[in-house]
């Protein structure tokens, strides 16, 4: 049970660690143009609400990590991120009245939603490597 309870604490700090990476992967590409040069109109103010939430719903989508999976750790991190970005482009977003895969927002938003979600999970999975797991 000791090794469970810590294992959960280990992959939910590597989630917050991907939350960070998501939050600033995100706010980077609308900051530098890369969304406006997509037509995509995602580019968020970066603020302590802004990175806060994301941290703690990154920590919450980093049990994910608890999966077993012992290939690379940058092709870990890249597909589980696909859960995550799946559930934002299928469920979140949607919810939000920006239709399905946030589509409203662009035609390349997936891509944008699943690049920033790629950069989380491997700086998350990376981080796991760093620790041994």
């Amino acid at each position: 049970m000791r090794e469970f309870i810590k294992n959960l604490s280990i992959c939910f700090a590597a989630g917050g660690i991907a939350g960070l990476a998501y939050a600033l992967g995100l706010w980077a590409m609308g900051h530098y143009g890369f969304t406006r040069f997509l037509h995509v109109d995602i580019a968020p103010y970066l603020s302590n609400a802004y990175i806060y939430q994301r941290v703690v719903w990154g920590g919450i989508c980093g049990l994910i990590f608890l999966l077993p999976w012992r290939k690379s750790w940058v092709s870990r991190g890249f597909l589980l991120s696909l859960i995550p970005a799946g559930i934002l482009l299928l469920v979140l977003l949607p919810m939000r009245g920006l239709g399905v895969g946030a589509l409203a927002l662009g035609t390349l938003a997936p891509l944008v939603i699943i690049l920033a979600c790629a950069a989380g999970g491997i700086a998350g999975s990376g981080w796991l490597r760093a620790q041994g797991k």
